[in-house]
């Protein structure tokens, strides 16, 4: 799982780094050429401003200060001869002085009979580029670690997640393994004796046989119905609660003492599928039968905004560093796969996930017993 993190978190950090270096250089291009309209836009402007007939070195000056170019060249040439300038040739981009380094923006035009000839450096755009780059650079910087933390925390979740349902699924084939090998084991002992033992009545063989198929149609049955996918579509109708909870009490009452609680003044009717939840709360009765309880308290309440079911045992209880993982699927609080108690992990996850299409919040306690608290929401729209 260490090299999976290693090689998500080196793709992603590539990904960040390659992002941030097209967008610094998208923006450093949109700039310099933000500051070379800008450059350009103000020598026009300089250009319209200049009475070619009355110049001075003052009015340079004037000029200089207001369109705030420095320095400014200003060349004007008297001519009776007019120029072609086209919008290419308006705009040059000379060296000073044979030096590299220093290079001039020139604007051309013709006014009044004079050419006008305006430079300036065209290198303060470029040290202006400079120190907006090196800002850019450092908050890209800032930028890119932080990413690289969130998003370091980011894949370790997921990684934690998958490693989890690795760890799910290897249960899952332990369980599997164990489960079905021992009814198979029993049936193939049981039919070797039938087949040996060709003259002995062997109803007693073909009852455990039949026993041990039942068990492993069960199982196939709860993998079936979590794997199905319309628990979230299912169709929710007016149901009566207490139907649901008399209906199950008359089911299981021939195999452990139930005892109902109920105000019968108040009505229970709540939006639902009653197939659904009597297999959520049937699988809660017999998960109390299973676990050695002798006793059901079943309690039904209503208050302003919630229908309140809650079914109480007194078996052997869930120690409490167990009790956050009850409803994961294929977890068993005995792990040690007790012969004695029959079970695979899944009775408690379909319970969540039917009562989780029904918007309802299930918890659970365990002090004397064990306690579910189902809550239903009081409201019919």
């Amino acid at each position: 799982m260490n090299n999976l993190k290693n090689q998500l978190f080196y793709k992603f950090a590539l990904i960040v780094f390659l992002i941030i270096v097209f967008f610094e250089g998208a923006l450093l291009i949109a700039l310099k050429k933000s500051f070379d309209i800008h450059l350009k836009d103000k020598l026009a402007l300089v250009a319209s401003e200049i009475n070619p007939e009355n110049f001075s070195t003052k009015t340079l000056l004037q000029i200089q200060h207001k369109n705030k170019i420095f320095p400014l060249f200003v060349k004007i040439i008297k001519t009776n001869q007019k120029i072609k300038i086209n919008k290419k040739n308006h705009f040059s981009i000379e060296y000073l002085l044979n030096q590299k380094r220093e290079k001039l923006l020139t604007y051309i035009t013709q006014k009044h009979g004079y050419i006008i000839k305006i430079a300036t450096f065209y290198s303060t755009n470029d040290d202006k580029i400079e120190i907006i780059k090196t800002i850019s650079l450092l908050i890209s910087f800032i930028i890119y670690l932080i990413a690289l933390m969130v998003g370091y925390k980011f894949i370790d979740t997921i990684v934690k997640e998958i490693e989890i349902s690795f760890k799910k699924l290897r249960n899952f084939n332990s369980n599997v393994s164990h489960e079905f090998k021992t009814p198979l084991a029993i049936m193939k002992t049981e039919i070797e004796i039938a087949l040996m033992n060709e003259n002995k009545d062997c109803n007693k063989i073909f009852q455990s046989i039949l026993q041990e198929v039942n068990y492993l149609n069960e199982i196939t049955d709860k993998l079936l119905f979590l794997t199905k996918n319309d628990l979230k579509n299912c169709k929710l109708t007016k149901i009566d609660l207490e139907d649901i909870v008399f209906e199950l009490f008359e089911k299981y009452s021939n195999k452990i003492h139930i005892s109902l609680h109920i105000d019968e003044k108040d009505e229970y009717i709540i939006k639902g599928d009653k197939t659904l939840l009597k297999i959520a709360l049937g699988n809660l009765i017999e998960n109390s039968i299973k676990y050695k309880a002798l006793k059901i308290n079943i309690f039904l309440k209503k208050t302003k905004n919630k229908i309140i079911l809650t079914i109480k045992d007194n078996g052997i209880g869930i120690p409490k560093d167990k009790l956050p993982f009850i409803f994961d699927e294929f977890y068993r609080v005995d792990e040690s796969h007790n012969k004695n108690i029959k079970g695979f992990g899944l009775g408690l996850s379909i319970v969540k996930n039917i009562l989780k299409a029904h918007k309802a919040k299930i918890k659970v306690q365990s002090e004397k017993g064990v306690e579910f608290i189902i809550e239903f929401p009081n409201k019919l729209e």
